[in-house]
Protein backbone atom coordinates (compact mmCIF):
# COMPACT_ATOMS: atom_id res chain seq x y z
CA UNK A 1 0.00 0.00 0.00
CA UNK A 2 0.75 3.89 -0.85
CA UNK A 3 2.10 5.40 2.13
CA UNK A 4 0.83 8.87 3.39
CA UNK A 5 3.58 11.00 2.30
CA UNK A 6 2.94 9.13 -1.54
CA UNK A 7 -0.73 9.58 -1.31
CA UNK A 8 -0.68 13.33 -0.05
CA UNK A 9 2.56 13.87 -2.95
CA UNK A 10 -0.47 12.15 -5.37
CA UNK A 11 -3.15 14.47 -4.16
CA UNK A 12 -0.75 17.70 -4.71
CA UNK A 13 -0.31 16.80 -8.11
CA UNK A 14 -4.02 16.31 -9.35
CA UNK A 15 -4.39 19.51 -7.50
CA UNK A 16 -1.86 21.82 -8.52
CA UNK A 17 0.15 19.98 -10.99
CA UNK A 18 -1.73 20.81 -13.95
CA UNK A 19 -1.93 24.43 -13.24
CA UNK A 20 2.13 24.85 -13.21
CA UNK A 21 2.53 21.98 -15.71
CA UNK A 22 0.25 25.11 -18.22
CA UNK A 23 2.08 28.57 -17.01
CA UNK A 24 5.95 27.08 -16.46
CA UNK A 25 8.54 28.42 -18.35
CA UNK A 26 10.00 25.49 -20.39
CA UNK A 27 13.64 25.46 -19.21
CA UNK A 28 15.56 23.05 -22.00
CA UNK A 29 17.60 24.32 -25.06
CA UNK A 30 17.26 21.92 -27.29
CA UNK A 31 15.84 21.42 -30.46
CA UNK A 32 12.08 20.62 -30.12
CA UNK A 33 10.71 17.50 -31.82
CA UNK A 34 7.56 15.42 -31.14
CA UNK A 35 7.64 11.81 -32.04
CA UNK A 36 4.05 10.42 -32.24
CA UNK A 37 5.93 6.91 -32.80
CA UNK A 38 9.69 5.49 -32.11
CA UNK A 39 11.84 7.13 -34.63
CA UNK A 40 12.39 4.64 -36.87
CA UNK A 41 12.77 6.62 -39.59
CA UNK A 42 15.31 8.93 -38.54
CA UNK A 43 18.60 8.95 -40.23
CA UNK A 44 20.87 10.35 -37.99
CA UNK A 45 20.80 10.79 -33.84
CA UNK A 46 18.89 13.55 -32.64
CA UNK A 47 20.82 13.95 -29.92
CA UNK A 48 24.77 12.95 -31.05
CA UNK A 49 27.01 11.08 -28.45
CA UNK A 50 29.35 14.33 -28.16
CA UNK A 51 26.96 16.24 -26.55
CA UNK A 52 25.82 13.82 -23.64
CA UNK A 53 27.79 13.43 -20.65
CA UNK A 54 25.37 12.81 -17.49
CA UNK A 55 21.80 11.33 -17.94
CA UNK A 56 19.19 11.82 -15.72
CA UNK A 57 15.99 9.00 -15.58
CA UNK A 58 13.24 9.58 -13.67
CA UNK A 59 11.28 6.73 -12.38
CA UNK A 60 8.73 6.90 -10.03
CA UNK A 61 5.85 3.97 -9.03
CA UNK A 62 6.61 0.23 -8.10
CA UNK A 63 8.42 -2.67 -8.58
CA UNK A 64 7.14 -3.78 -11.95
CA UNK A 65 7.61 -0.31 -13.71
CA UNK A 66 11.45 0.03 -12.49
CA UNK A 67 12.15 -3.66 -13.73
CA UNK A 68 10.65 -2.79 -17.39
CA UNK A 69 13.05 0.42 -17.60
CA UNK A 70 15.95 -2.16 -18.17
CA UNK A 71 15.93 -2.66 -22.05
CA UNK A 72 15.75 1.10 -22.19
CA UNK A 73 18.57 1.71 -19.84
CA UNK A 74 20.85 -0.94 -22.43
CA UNK A 75 19.83 1.28 -25.19
CA UNK A 76 20.60 4.56 -23.91
CA UNK A 77 24.28 2.91 -22.26
CA UNK A 78 24.97 1.84 -26.04
CA UNK A 79 23.97 5.00 -27.81
CA UNK A 80 25.86 7.09 -24.78
CA UNK A 81 28.65 4.49 -23.32
CA UNK A 82 30.96 7.40 -21.64
CA UNK A 83 27.93 9.15 -19.99
CA UNK A 84 26.89 9.02 -16.24
CA UNK A 85 23.57 7.28 -15.76
CA UNK A 86 21.57 8.75 -12.65
CA UNK A 87 18.12 6.89 -11.69
CA UNK A 88 15.84 9.07 -9.81
CA UNK A 89 13.33 6.68 -7.69
CA UNK A 90 11.14 6.13 -4.99
CA UNK A 91 12.34 3.47 -2.15
CA UNK A 92 10.11 0.78 -2.98
CA UNK A 93 11.40 0.63 -6.61
CA UNK A 94 15.04 1.46 -5.91
CA UNK A 95 16.32 -1.64 -4.93
CA UNK A 96 15.77 -3.34 -8.45
CA UNK A 97 18.37 -1.10 -9.99
CA UNK A 98 20.95 -2.78 -8.31
CA UNK A 99 20.74 -5.48 -10.38
CA UNK A 100 21.53 -2.95 -13.40
CA UNK A 101 25.41 -2.66 -13.33
CA UNK A 102 24.90 0.61 -15.97
CA UNK A 103 23.35 2.96 -13.52
CA UNK A 104 25.91 4.64 -11.86
CA UNK A 105 24.13 6.23 -8.84
CA UNK A 106 20.13 5.92 -7.67
CA UNK A 107 18.58 8.79 -6.00
CA UNK A 108 15.49 8.48 -4.02
CA UNK A 109 12.65 11.73 -4.07
CA UNK A 110 11.05 10.34 -1.36
CA UNK A 111 14.19 10.43 1.18
CA UNK A 112 15.52 13.59 2.08
CA UNK A 113 14.10 15.49 -0.67
CA UNK A 114 15.74 18.36 -0.26
CA UNK A 115 19.43 17.12 -0.18
CA UNK A 116 18.52 14.92 -2.96
CA UNK A 117 16.87 17.85 -4.86
CA UNK A 118 20.62 20.03 -4.23
CA UNK A 119 22.71 16.40 -5.37
CA UNK A 120 20.19 16.67 -8.53
CA UNK A 121 21.51 20.09 -9.45
CA UNK A 122 25.52 19.10 -9.05
CA UNK A 123 25.54 16.86 -11.49
CA UNK A 124 24.20 19.70 -14.80
CA UNK A 125 22.86 16.70 -16.52
CA UNK A 126 22.52 16.88 -20.51
CA UNK A 127 19.75 14.78 -20.68
CA UNK A 128 16.94 14.11 -18.52
CA UNK A 129 14.54 11.44 -19.32
CA UNK A 130 10.91 11.32 -17.00
CA UNK A 131 9.29 7.92 -17.81
CA UNK A 132 6.10 8.73 -15.79
CA UNK A 133 2.92 8.88 -17.94
CA UNK A 134 0.67 10.14 -15.36
CA UNK A 135 1.69 12.28 -12.89
CA UNK A 136 2.98 16.16 -13.36
CA UNK A 137 5.32 16.54 -10.45
CA UNK A 138 8.38 14.54 -12.53
CA UNK A 139 8.29 16.80 -15.52
CA UNK A 140 7.98 19.96 -13.35
CA UNK A 141 11.45 18.60 -10.97
CA UNK A 142 13.11 17.73 -14.43
CA UNK A 143 12.23 20.91 -15.97
CA UNK A 144 13.58 22.77 -12.52
CA UNK A 145 16.79 21.41 -13.39
CA UNK A 146 17.47 22.78 -16.82
CA UNK A 147 18.49 20.23 -18.82
CA UNK A 148 19.46 20.62 -22.58
CA UNK A 149 17.48 18.01 -23.67
CA UNK A 150 13.87 16.26 -21.94
CA UNK A 151 12.41 13.65 -22.78
CA UNK A 152 9.07 12.38 -22.12
CA UNK A 153 5.60 11.30 -22.84
CA UNK A 154 2.81 13.53 -24.06
CA UNK A 155 0.33 12.64 -21.82
CA UNK A 156 -1.50 15.56 -19.39
CA UNK A 157 -0.10 17.87 -21.88
CA UNK A 158 3.22 18.20 -20.20
CA UNK A 159 4.54 17.63 -23.90
CA UNK A 160 5.29 22.05 -24.10
CA UNK A 161 7.58 21.32 -21.46
CA UNK A 162 9.60 18.39 -23.32
CA UNK A 163 12.41 19.02 -25.98
CA UNK A 164 11.43 15.56 -27.19
CA UNK A 165 7.67 14.24 -26.61
CA UNK A 166 6.75 10.80 -27.12
CA UNK A 167 2.95 9.57 -27.91
CA UNK A 168 1.96 7.49 -24.95
CA UNK A 169 -0.62 4.18 -25.46
CA UNK A 170 -2.37 1.95 -22.79
CA UNK A 171 -2.15 -0.59 -25.74
CA UNK A 172 1.42 -0.65 -25.71
CA UNK A 173 3.78 -3.24 -23.88
CA UNK A 174 5.66 -1.06 -20.92
CA UNK A 175 9.45 -1.91 -22.07
CA UNK A 176 8.64 -0.90 -25.78
CA UNK A 177 6.96 2.21 -23.93
CA UNK A 178 10.15 3.24 -22.89
CA UNK A 179 11.87 2.15 -25.42
CA UNK A 180 10.13 4.79 -27.68
CA UNK A 181 11.91 7.36 -25.03
CA UNK A 182 15.43 6.07 -26.08
CA UNK A 183 14.35 5.93 -29.94
CA UNK A 184 13.48 9.64 -29.73
CA UNK A 185 16.61 10.59 -28.11
CA UNK A 186 19.25 8.62 -30.05
CA UNK A 187 17.22 8.49 -33.47
CA UNK A 188 17.90 4.44 -33.81
CA UNK A 189 15.70 1.74 -34.01
CA UNK A 190 15.97 -0.52 -30.87
CA UNK A 191 14.79 -4.49 -31.64
CA UNK A 192 13.42 -6.08 -28.11
CA UNK A 193 13.85 -9.63 -28.37
CA UNK A 194 10.64 -10.94 -26.48
CA UNK A 195 12.62 -14.31 -25.67
CA UNK A 196 15.99 -12.64 -24.39
CA UNK A 197 16.48 -11.90 -20.22
CA UNK A 198 17.62 -8.45 -19.64
CA UNK A 199 17.66 -8.55 -15.64
CA UNK A 200 20.31 -11.04 -13.69
CA UNK A 201 21.08 -10.90 -10.24
CA UNK A 202 24.19 -10.21 -8.72
CA UNK A 203 26.98 -13.00 -8.08
CA UNK A 204 26.33 -13.02 -4.42
CA UNK A 205 22.40 -13.59 -4.80
CA UNK A 206 23.12 -16.24 -7.10
CA UNK A 207 25.14 -18.38 -5.14
CA UNK A 208 23.28 -17.93 -2.63
CA UNK A 209 20.09 -19.12 -4.66
CA UNK A 210 22.59 -22.22 -5.78
CA UNK A 211 23.28 -22.73 -2.18
CA UNK A 212 19.45 -22.87 -0.89
CA UNK A 213 18.08 -24.64 -3.98
CA UNK A 214 20.51 -27.37 -3.07
CA UNK A 215 17.51 -29.30 -1.05
CA UNK A 216 15.62 -29.72 -4.27
CA UNK A 217 17.13 -32.51 -5.33
CA UNK A 218 17.53 -31.47 -9.00
CA UNK A 219 13.85 -31.13 -9.52
CA UNK A 220 12.27 -28.36 -11.75
CA UNK A 221 11.57 -25.52 -9.16
CA UNK A 222 7.99 -23.54 -9.44
CA UNK A 223 8.18 -20.02 -7.60
CA UNK A 224 4.70 -19.76 -6.19
CA UNK A 225 3.97 -15.20 -5.14
CA UNK A 226 0.95 -15.04 -3.76
CA UNK A 227 0.80 -11.64 -2.11
CA UNK A 228 -0.18 -8.32 -3.89
CA UNK A 229 0.39 -4.64 -3.26
CA UNK A 230 -3.29 -4.05 -3.66
CA UNK A 231 -6.17 -5.96 -2.50
CA UNK A 232 -8.02 -5.61 -6.18
CA UNK A 233 -4.90 -7.77 -7.21
CA UNK A 234 -5.27 -10.94 -4.85
CA UNK A 235 -6.44 -14.49 -5.66
CA UNK A 236 -7.68 -16.57 -2.64
CA UNK A 237 -5.10 -18.57 -0.56
CA UNK A 238 -6.76 -21.43 -0.51
CA UNK A 239 -6.47 -21.76 -4.23
CA UNK A 240 -2.61 -20.62 -4.19
CA UNK A 241 -2.68 -23.79 -1.67
CA UNK A 242 -4.57 -26.26 -3.82
CA UNK A 243 -2.42 -24.73 -6.71
CA UNK A 244 0.59 -25.57 -4.88
CA UNK A 245 -0.01 -29.08 -3.99
CA UNK A 246 -1.08 -30.00 -7.51
CA UNK A 247 2.39 -29.02 -8.32
CA UNK A 248 4.10 -30.82 -5.86
CA UNK A 249 1.92 -34.18 -7.01
CA UNK A 250 3.64 -33.43 -10.23
CA UNK A 251 6.91 -33.61 -8.55
CA UNK A 252 7.78 -29.86 -8.84
CA UNK A 253 9.67 -28.22 -5.78
CA UNK A 254 7.57 -25.00 -4.70
CA UNK A 255 9.42 -22.31 -3.48
CA UNK A 256 7.30 -19.11 -2.15
CA UNK A 257 8.52 -15.63 -2.14
CA UNK A 258 6.94 -12.46 -1.49
CA UNK A 259 7.15 -9.25 0.96
CA UNK A 260 4.79 -9.24 4.44
CA UNK A 261 2.17 -9.11 2.20
CA UNK A 262 2.49 -12.41 1.12
CA UNK A 263 3.37 -14.10 4.71
CA UNK A 264 -0.46 -14.85 5.80
CA UNK A 265 -1.21 -16.98 2.51
CA UNK A 266 2.32 -18.24 2.72
CA UNK A 267 1.37 -19.92 5.63
CA UNK A 268 -1.37 -21.54 4.13
CA UNK A 269 -0.44 -22.78 1.44
CA UNK A 270 2.23 -24.44 2.94
CA UNK A 271 -0.12 -26.35 5.91
CA UNK A 272 0.67 -30.26 5.27
CA UNK A 273 3.28 -29.47 3.22
CA UNK A 274 5.92 -28.29 5.67
CA UNK A 275 8.49 -30.80 4.66
CA UNK A 276 11.37 -29.10 2.42
CA UNK A 277 11.55 -32.16 0.47
CA UNK A 278 8.48 -30.75 -0.83
CA UNK A 279 8.34 -26.88 -0.22
CA UNK A 280 10.30 -24.07 1.24
CA UNK A 281 8.52 -20.88 2.56
CA UNK A 282 10.37 -17.51 2.35
CA UNK A 283 8.01 -15.67 2.31
CA UNK A 284 8.96 -12.07 3.83
CA UNK A 285 12.44 -13.61 4.47
CA UNK A 286 14.45 -12.79 1.37
CA UNK A 287 15.65 -9.55 -0.30
CA UNK A 288 14.59 -8.24 -3.85
CA UNK A 289 17.70 -9.86 -5.22
CA UNK A 290 17.69 -13.09 -3.37
CA UNK A 291 14.11 -13.17 -5.19
CA UNK A 292 15.47 -12.45 -8.27
CA UNK A 293 17.94 -14.98 -8.04
CA UNK A 294 15.86 -17.92 -7.15
CA UNK A 295 13.28 -16.44 -10.20
CA UNK A 296 16.63 -17.20 -12.52
CA UNK A 297 16.47 -20.92 -11.12
CA UNK A 298 12.55 -21.15 -11.53
CA UNK A 299 11.17 -23.83 -14.26
CA UNK A 300 8.02 -21.32 -13.55
CA UNK A 301 6.68 -18.68 -11.91
CA UNK A 302 3.36 -18.26 -10.54
CA UNK A 303 1.93 -15.00 -9.48
CA UNK A 304 -0.74 -12.12 -9.91
CA UNK A 305 -0.05 -8.97 -11.84
CA UNK A 306 2.99 -7.66 -9.66
CA UNK A 307 6.10 -6.54 -10.00
CA UNK A 308 7.48 -9.92 -9.27
CA UNK A 309 5.83 -10.95 -12.81
CA UNK A 310 8.16 -8.56 -14.60
CA UNK A 311 11.22 -9.81 -12.58
CA UNK A 312 10.19 -13.06 -13.65
CA UNK A 313 9.87 -12.25 -17.60
CA UNK A 314 13.13 -10.67 -17.16
CA UNK A 315 15.21 -12.91 -15.67
CA UNK A 316 13.73 -15.10 -18.64
CA UNK A 317 11.41 -17.04 -16.39
CA UNK A 318 8.12 -18.99 -17.83
CA UNK A 319 5.44 -17.41 -16.01
CA UNK A 320 1.49 -17.88 -15.42
CA UNK A 321 -0.13 -14.37 -14.41
CA UNK A 322 -3.78 -13.54 -12.36
CA UNK A 323 -5.09 -10.57 -14.31
CA UNK A 324 -7.87 -8.74 -12.44
CA UNK A 325 -7.91 -4.85 -13.11
CA UNK A 326 -4.92 -4.55 -15.02
CA UNK A 327 -4.35 -3.70 -18.51
CA UNK A 328 -3.21 -6.71 -20.57
CA UNK A 329 -1.60 -5.59 -23.70
CA UNK A 330 0.63 -2.58 -21.35
CA UNK A 331 1.55 -5.56 -18.38
CA UNK A 332 1.21 -9.17 -19.67
CA UNK A 333 4.39 -10.47 -21.05
CA UNK A 334 4.60 -10.85 -24.72
CA UNK A 335 5.83 -14.13 -25.58
CA UNK A 336 4.21 -17.51 -25.67
CA UNK A 337 6.19 -19.01 -22.68
CA UNK A 338 3.67 -16.09 -20.31
CA UNK A 339 0.09 -17.05 -20.09
CA UNK A 340 -2.08 -14.48 -18.79
CA UNK A 341 -5.00 -16.11 -17.06
CA UNK A 342 -7.90 -13.77 -17.03
CA UNK A 343 -11.29 -13.92 -16.85
CA UNK A 344 -12.93 -10.81 -19.83
CA UNK A 345 -15.71 -9.18 -18.18
CA UNK A 346 -17.43 -5.55 -19.00
CA UNK A 347 -16.06 -4.01 -16.17
CA UNK A 348 -11.95 -4.96 -16.66
CA UNK A 349 -9.38 -3.93 -16.98
CA UNK A 350 -10.51 -0.98 -14.90
CA UNK A 351 -7.46 0.37 -13.93
CA UNK A 352 -6.68 3.60 -15.83
CA UNK A 353 -4.23 6.49 -15.31
CA UNK A 354 -2.36 4.48 -13.06
CA UNK A 355 -5.85 4.51 -10.75
CA UNK A 356 -7.90 1.33 -9.80
CA UNK A 357 -11.31 2.55 -8.70
CA UNK A 358 -13.32 1.07 -5.66
CA UNK A 359 -15.21 -2.04 -7.17
CA UNK A 360 -18.49 -2.84 -6.88
CA UNK A 361 -18.68 -6.43 -8.40
CA UNK A 362 -16.49 -7.99 -5.23
CA UNK A 363 -13.28 -8.24 -7.54
CA UNK A 364 -15.12 -10.72 -9.55
CA UNK A 365 -12.40 -10.52 -12.53
CA UNK A 366 -10.34 -12.03 -9.88
CA UNK A 367 -12.54 -14.67 -8.05
CA UNK A 368 -14.05 -15.87 -10.99
CA UNK A 369 -10.27 -17.57 -11.67
CA UNK A 370 -10.17 -21.11 -10.96
CA UNK A 371 -7.12 -23.65 -9.92
CA UNK A 372 -8.34 -25.30 -13.18
CA UNK A 373 -7.72 -22.36 -15.12
CA UNK A 374 -4.59 -22.15 -13.30
CA UNK A 375 -3.39 -25.24 -13.89
CA UNK A 376 -4.57 -25.62 -17.22
CA UNK A 377 -2.35 -22.64 -17.65
CA UNK A 378 0.62 -24.22 -16.13
CA UNK A 379 0.87 -27.26 -17.82
CA UNK A 380 0.40 -25.09 -21.19
CA UNK A 381 3.73 -23.35 -20.18
CA UNK A 382 5.76 -26.82 -18.83
CA UNK A 383 4.97 -28.95 -22.09
CA UNK A 384 6.92 -25.40 -23.88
Amino acid sequence: MLSLRHRALKKMDRVVGPWMTRHVKPRSDGIRRIAKSPSRDRKGPAVPPDEVGNILVIRPGGLGDAALTFPMLTALDDFYPKSTIVVLAEMRNASVYAACPIVDAVLCYDQKPLWTLNRLRHFGFDVIIDTEQFHHFSTLIANLLKPTYLCGFDTLSRSRLHTHAVEYSDETYEALSFLGLAEALTGESVHFDVKSPFISAPPDEKAWARKTLSRSNSRSVAVVMPGATSVYRLWPASRYARTVRWLVERGLYVVIIGGKDAVPASRSMAEGLISSDHILNLAGRTTLLQSLALLEKGRICLCADTGILHLAYGAGTPTVSLFGPGNLPKWAPPDSRHIAVWKEMACSPCTQLGHTPSCSHSIACMEKITVGDVTSAIERVLAL
